[in-house]
């Protein structure tokens, strides 16, 4: 399973659904998801012709907003609002605070039974998860990989994972979970928490790389990707 099968799987059987995507970027999982109305958030759009349409074509309307998430959740609030948010992919800027931002912000307009998935939870390795303020800012301390890796994608899932300590410790009425599959698959919805973890917010600034190394089953609530199907019906 991936992010995008874990994302139309949450929407399928939704009636007038509301799917938002924050950092779209290319397209790779909004051109794919099917749902009623589709929104759309990046601060630079790199979507092709090609892949607009196909975006399009699988809502029966589309929005796009080349802004930031801070910007959009400031200047947008009437719209979402107006039609709530039954299913989002939050997989931004990479780094703890910006995905807190972002999930806290989605929050505020996620309908009852809706579900919020974020990406790059569960970094396999240091290097995956470095630390930084930018992907420029991830190069440019992995010098020598780009170097030696320079015809490939560098995976980089940052800091985003301390986001789901940060909920599991100081939120009450959410669920989550982390799914062990495409670099760790966040899936979170209202609710009393299956189990909580005791981290102040100074404590989770604290955490590095290396705890998580230590402990990530108990750090994420990680789960088989299987558990999505109880997770949703719960």
């Amino acid at each position: 399973m991936n992010r995008i099968q874990a994302v139309q799987s949450a929407l399928d059987g939704r009636m007038n659904s509301v799917y938002l995507e924050i950092g779209v970027n290319q397209g790779m999982a909004f051109r794919c998801i099917t749902a009623d109305q589709k929104i759309a958030v990046d601060p630079v759009f790199k979507l092709s012709a090609r892949s607009r349409e196909l975006s399009d074509a699988k809502a029966r309307a589309t929005h796009y907003f080349e802004t930031t998430s801070d910007t959009f959740f400031a200047n947008e609030s009437g719209l979402l609002e107006e039609h709530g948010v039954d299913v989002a992919l939050v997989d931004g800027l990479h780094t703890y605070r910006q995905a807190l931002r972002d999930l806290e912000n989605t929050v505020r307009f996620l309908r009852d039974d809706g579900v919020i998935f974020v990406h790059d939870c569960n970094p396999a390795r240091a290097s995956i998860g470095c630390p930084a303020s930018s992907y420029a800012d991830f190069l440019a301390q992995n010098r020598w990989r780009r170097l030696v890796g320079r015809f490939f994608f560098l995976a980089w899932s940052g800091d985003v994972w301390k986001a789901i300590v940060y909920l599991r410790s100081l939120r009450d009425d959410l669920r989550v979970a982390v799914l062990d599959c495409d670099r760790g698959v966040g899936v979170i919805r209202r609710g009393s928490p299956e189990s909580k973890l005791s981290y102040s917010q100074r404590e989770i600034e604290a955490l590095t790389y290396s705890d998580l190394a230590a402990d990530r089953e108990r750090l994420l609530n990680l789960k088989p990707p299987g558990h999505l199907r109880e997770f949703l019906a719960s």
